[in-house]
């Protein structure tokens, strides 16, 4: 019977599993949604023990469908960043603050100014509050009873994981995004983690992405539909997943994500002054390879938002996507500009280039006769703007940009991505597979599974471009216009919600 494998991605709005052959080639993608929750202004979290029945559905119903096929390995992605605290009896003492979760940027300031020096020599980033150090400072000082209880804790994936095998651990590309893991030594470091006075016997044993760590529990695997001996490897942090998935590995080819939020990513081989702050440097799968990325927090998120708010829907559905696409559709009657209104897509602050948290959307230019069309269309261009701005700053760094691969649900909105094209002015390559993540776990588990394997090698076969987008030629000196307006309007509002 041929070998399939399964990439199981736990993400920040649902959990899917891929199946895919022997040569990397997708089967099946199963997906199921499961809860955030934002109970105070900047707070965004979700309860750990409510990832594994919808991840459980997800992997049963890969299975089911690819009954021709015998599974042999499982391999995890997860959203990074998101630490998960744990007491003696491994249950969770607090729910998991997402990447996008900024409760702590007074931890993350504090960091900066006093150790900001220790960690640019160590990863090339600011402690900013998206990545987990500042998340355990947050947490030992506002929830000191619950820290105390604190035996462990883990990344999102390692805990479904941990659920999964009753195997507790890391790995690097998970432990690098904490900011407190030393990539030359590949340990925790632990001088740092002293001088910031955390538990040094809560931290996790780090293990390689591609390690086995073993198998499915008895009961797990019944409910799974799986064999007890199909094996487990330990997986990545998504983005580290996305780089196999969108097989960025070349020094040339950057990648783009455009999901609920957005991710533009490019393999790096050296730490640039240019990009530190503006970007962040994170540790790849594969020794070596990392990867400098670009934060959109409000990508689809704000396409839905506006859609929502447009057409009276507070939820969405299959149908309000289809009529979402309709709209996106309509938007082509309008030229670049959307009749002189400018959006700025930051709902829940901004990510690269700026990281701050105060930063909020604001609509510029609405008249009298500014319609629906046209201001779903300028969300849609604020979106590509803010995408652009990160694609500048790689250009800053002196990256040499050859290609460019798009992946996400965002593709499958055809008008948003040709506005993407224009406002780039260069040709964008669409993956066939839009869900990177879990293509990349999916493909680790083929390559563990097989140590004669290369994980570039599979990644070249398996991951395939479905398209290409060329940009229009007569928008692209209009867009080129109006992307200095839109740079010019947020430096004119940043410090005004500052203020606020």
């Amino acid at each position: 019977m041929a070998r399939a494998y399964l990439g199981v991605d736990l993400g920040t709005t649902s959990i899917k599993c891929m199946a895919v052959d022997e040569a990397g080639v997708r089967l099946y993608v199963a997906s199921r949604v499961h809860e955030t929750l934002s109970p105070r202004e900047g707070w965004i979290e979700q309860d750990p023990d409510g990832w594994l029945a919808p991840a459980i559905e997800a992997i049963r119903e890969c299975v089911a469908e690819t009954a021709a096929y015998d599974v042999s390995a499982i391999a995890l992605s997860g959203h990074m960043s998101s630490p998960v605290l744990l007491d003696g009896d491994l249950k969770p003492v607090y729910p998991c603050m997402t990447v996008g979760d900024a409760r702590c940027e007074a931890q993350a300031d504090r960091l900066l100014e006093d150790y900001g020096a220790r960690f640019r020599d160590l990863t090339n980033n600011k402690p900013f509050a998206c990545f987990a150090v500042a998340k355990l400072m947050w947490f030992r000082k506002q929830e000191p009873q619950k820290y105390a209880d604190t035996k462990y804790f883990v990344f999102a994936k390692d805990y479904l994981r941990y659920q999964l095998t009753g195997v507790l651990n890391t790995d690097p590309t998970d432990a690098g995004n904490s900011l407190l893991y030393n990539r030359d030594e590949g340990g925790w470091d632990w001088e740092l983690i002293e001088a910031l006075g955390l538990k040094k016997e809560m931290f996790p044993r780090i293990v390689p992405s591609m390690d086995c760590v073993g198998s499915l529990l008895p009961e797990i695997a019944r409910k799974c539909g799986l064999s007890q001996k199909v094996r487990v490897f330990c997986g990545g942090a998504d983005m580290a997943c996305s780089q196999i998935g969108t097989n960025s590995f070349s020094e040339d080819t950057l990648a783009i994500t455009l999901s609920t939020s957005g991710q533009v990513c490019m393999r790096v081989t050296a730490t640039c002054d240019e990009g530190y702050g503006k970007l962040t440097f994170h540790p790849g799968v594969i020794p070596g390879a990392e990867y400098a990325m670009g934060s959109i927090f409000s990508g689809g998120l704000a396409l839905n938002w506006c859609y929502g708010l447009l057409d009276d829907c507070t939820k969405m559905t299959a149908q309000s996507f289809e009529k979402m696409n309709e709209m996106a559709a309509r938007s082509r009657q309008y030229p670049p500009g959307s009749g002189g209104v400018i959006f700025l897509p930051f709902l829940t602050g901004s990510g690269s280039p700026y990281f701050s948290s105060t930063d909020r959307s604001t609509f510029l230019g609405i008249s009298a006769s500014t319609d629906r069309i046209m201001m779903f269309k300028a969300v849609m261009e604020g979106i590509a703007f803010h995408i652009r701005e990160n694609v500048d700053v790689f250009r800053d760094m002196g990256c040499k940009i050859a290609r460019i691969h798009l992946s996400g649900g965002g593709t499958n909105i055809k008008p948003w991505v040709q506005i993407l094209t224009d406002i780039l002015g260069t040709e964008i390559h669409l993956l066939e597979c839009a869900d990177a993540s879990t293509l990349g776990a999916a493909l680790i588990a083929v390559v563990g599974d097989d140590p004669k394997k290369q994980l570039k090698d599979v990644a070249d076969r398996a991951v395939r471009t479905a398209g290409t987008m060329k940009p229009d030629a007569e928008h692209i000196a209009a867009y080129d216009g109006l992307y200095q307006v839109y740079t010019e309007f947020y430096h004119a509002v940043h410090g005004v919600y500052s203020r606020m």
